[in-house]
C-alpha cells in the first residue's frame, strides 16, 4: 500500500494507490476532483500526477500549489510527490523554509494557505500562471479559511482544483459547489451518503475492526507480535495479511519468529531464514545479539501477502488494505478482524472500513498494573456521573462530535482530557529561584496556569463584513486565524451586524489582529480593519 509519507523498500513494488488507479482518467483529462480521503490513500500520488500532466500541458513557467493545514503535512506530502514530480523534471518546495530563489523557480509549491498567500501578494509567486490548485483537507483548513478562498480567488478559472476532506459536511459540500462545478467525486458511495445520516465510520453497522495504531515500523511490529501471542495462546489460528510483497511478507515473518511465535508462510511453508541465521527488518523492528528466542507452544501465524493468506479464525491486517473489498474479504471469512496501521493512515482505514461495510473499534490495550487503582478510582466517578447528572444538555453538546466521529472516539478524547485534567502540575516547584522567599513558588505559576487564572482583556476590532456579505462566525475566526499568529483562545465574542462586525480579541493580540485582516479578503470583500471607536 502506498505511504504518502515514505518510500517502499528496495526491491518492493507496492501496488498503485486505489485513489490514484481509480482517477487518472480524470486526471488526464483535466477535471476538478473532490475526495473524500485521509492521508494514507496515496493522496501524494495523486496530486503529483495532476500537477505533473497540468504543467505539461499549460503555459511555460507553470505553477502548482498544495495547500496545507501544517507544515509538517507540507513536508510528508512534498515527499510523497518528490519521486513522481523529479521524473517529469520538476521540483517540488516546501514553504516556508525554502529559500527565495527556490520558491521563485519551482514549479510546484506546497505549504499552508497564508504562506503561500503572501507570497502571491508580495509578487513572489506569480498566481496567474497557476495551472493546478489542491486544497489537502478542507477540513483541517478551515480555521485559514479567508487565506485559502483568497487563494482560490486569485487562481483564476483556469487552473485545475483538487479539494479533499477527511470527514465530509455541509461547508465541503458548499466548497464543491461555488469552486469545483462538475468536479468527479470520489469515492462515489460515500458522497452519496447524507450527511445527517452515517457519515463517518464511528457510526456504521457490520462487521467490527479492532484497530491499533503506532507512529513507527518497529511499534506497530512489536504491537503485532503481542496481538499474536494473545491470540494463538490457546491454540486459535491466525492469518497476517502484508501491506506489499515480496519483502514486506519477509521482514514481518522475521520479525514475529525473533518474537517468539511460529510463523508459516502463505503456502503453509516455514518462514524462509537468512543467510546469517537471523533476520533483520528493513526499518530495523528487530534485530538479535544471540540466539533467536525459542518459539512459544502457541499455534503457527500464517503470513501473505493481501489476497493470499488463507482464512483463519483469527485475521490480521498489517498496514492499509488495498481496496475495501480486501478488506471485506478478510474480515468475511474470519471469526474476529483486526488492524495494525500508522497513526496516519487511522483515518483512512476508518474511511475504507466504512466502503467495506464495517466499522472500527479500538483495540484493548494492556493496561500498567500499577495504574489499575487509579483507573478503577477513575471509573467509579465516571459512573456515579451516570447515575447521577443530567446528560441530556451534554448529549445536545457533543452530537456533532458524536456523528463525525463516534461515540467511543469522544468518550475517549474526553476521557483524556479529564485524566491530564486530573494530574497536579509537574515542576512548578522546580521552576522557583533556590534564594526565593517561601511562598514565592505558589504565587508565581508557570505562564500557563497563569494565562488560565488570568482571563484576557478584550478589545473590540471592527471588521468592514456583515451579514449583508453573508458572513458567519466562522468566516471571522478563520480569516483572523488565517492572517495572524493568533489562536482561538484569543479570540471573544463575535456580534455580526447587517455592514460590518464587532469582534472582541484579547488586548495583547489586538494591534496583530488590525495589521493582520486590514485589507484581507472575507467571503470575496476586501474589507477594513481597525480598532473600534465605538461604531453602532
Amino acid at each position: 500500500m502506498n505511504h504518502d509519507q515514505s518510500e517502499p523498500a528496495a526491491g518492493t513494488v507496492p501496488p498503485q494507490a486505489e485513489a490514484l488507479e481509480t482517477l487518472s482518467g480524470a486526471i488526464e483529462r483535466g477535471r476538478h476532483l473532490a475526495l473524500i480521503a485521509a492521508e494514507g490513500a496515496g493522496l501524494a500520488p495523486l496530486y503529483a500526477a495532476a500537477a505533473v500532466r497540468d504543467l505539461a500541458a499549460g503555459e511555460a513557467g507553470g505553477r502548482a500549489f498544495v495547500l496545507t493545514a501544517t507544515v509538517d503535512r507540507a513536508r510528508r506530502c512534498a515527499l510523497g510527490m518528490h519521486a513522481a514530480a523529479r521524473a517529469a523534471g520538476h521540483e517540488v518546495v516546501v514553504v516556508p523554509g525554502a529559500a527565495g530563489g527556490a520558491v521563485a523557480r519551482a514549479p510546484i509549491l506546497v505549504g499552508p494557505p497564508a504562506v503561500l498567500l503572501e507570497g502571491v501578494r508580495r509578487g513572489d509567486i506569480p498566481a496567474a500562471v497557476l495551472c493546478t490548485l489542491v486544497l489537502d483537507d478542507v477540513r483541517a483548513l478551515e480555521p485559514a479559511r479567508a487565506a485559502v478562498e483568497a487563494v482560490v480567488q486569485a487562481s483564476g478559472d483556469r487552473a485545475r482544483r483538487i479539494a479533499t476532506t477527511h470527514a465530509r459536511d455541509a461547508a465541503f459540500d458548499e466548497l464543491v459547489e461555488r469552486w469545483l462545478p462538475r468536479a468527479r467525486r470520489w469515492p462515489n458511495e460515500l458522497f452519496a451518503e447524507p450527511r445527517a445520516g452515517r457519515p463517518e465510520a464511528g457510526g456504521a453497522a457490520g462487521t467490527p475492526v479492532a484497530v491499533a495504531s503506532r507512529a513507527t515500523r518497529e511499534g506497530r511490529l512489536a504491537r503485532l507480535a503481542e496481538l499474536l501471542r494473545d491470540l494463538t495462546g490457546d491454540g486459535a489460528a491466525a492469518a497476517v495479511s502484508v501491506e506489499t510483497a515480496p519483502d514486506a511478507v519477509a521482514d514481518v515473518c522475521a520479525a514475529l519468529s525473533l518474537a517468539g511465535l511460529r510463523v508459516t508462510g502463505s503456502d503453509g511453508a516455514g518462514a524462509a531464514e537468512t543467510d546469517d541465521g537471523a533476520a533483520e527488518s528493513n526499518d530495523g523492528a528487530a534485530e538479535t545479539d544471540g540466539d533467536v528466542a525459542e518459539t512459544d507452544g502457541g499455534a503457527a501465524v500464517r503470513v501473505g501477502a493481501w489476497g493470499e493468506a488463507d482464512p483463519a479464525a483469527n485475521a490480521v491486517a498489517f498496514e492499509l488494505p488495498p481496496t475495501p473489498e480486501s478488506l471485506a474479504r478478510t474480515a468475511a471469512a474470519a471469526e474476529r478482524c483486526f488492524a495494525i496501521v500508522d497513526s496516519l493512515h487511522e483515518r483512512q482505514l476508518e474511511l475504507t472500513a466504512l466502503r467495506a461495510g464495517l466499522r472500527v473499534a479500538p483495540l484493548a490495550e494492556s493496561a500498567d498494573p500499577a495504574l489499575m487503582d487509579d483507573v478503577a478510582a477513575f471509573r467509579a466517578r465516571v459512573a456515579d456521573a451516570l447515575e447521577q447528572q443530567d446528560l441530556a444538555s451534554g448529549a445536545l453538546l457533543l452530537a456533532p462530535l458524536i456523528r463525525e466521529h463516534g461515540a467511543a472516539r469522544v468518550a475517549a478524547a474526553l476521557a483524556g482530557l479529564l485524566r491530564a485534567a486530573d494530574r497536579p502540575a509537574t515542576g512548578a516547584r522546580e521552576a522557583a529561584p533556590a534564594d526565593a522567599p517561601p511562598g514565592d513558588a505558589a504565587t508565581a505559576p508557570p505562564d500557563r496556569s497563569a494565562r488560565r487564572a488570568t482571563r484576557p482583556t478584550w478589545t473590540k476590532v471592527f471588521v468592514g463584513v456583515g451579514k449583508r456579505d453573508g458572513a458567519g462566525p466562522g468566516d471571522l475566526v478563520g480569516a483572523i486565524t488565517g492572517e495572524t499568529s493568533v489562536a482561538g483562545g484569543q479570540i471573544g465574542r463575535i456580534d455580526i451586524r447587517q455592514n460590518f462586525t464587532l469582534v472582541d480579541i484579547d488586548s495583547l493580540a489586538a494591534d496583530a489582529v488590525v495589521r493582520g485582516l486590514d485589507g484581507s479578503r472575507i467571503k470575496g470583500r476586501q474589507v477594513v480593519a481597525r480598532l473600534d471607536r465605538g461604531a453602532r
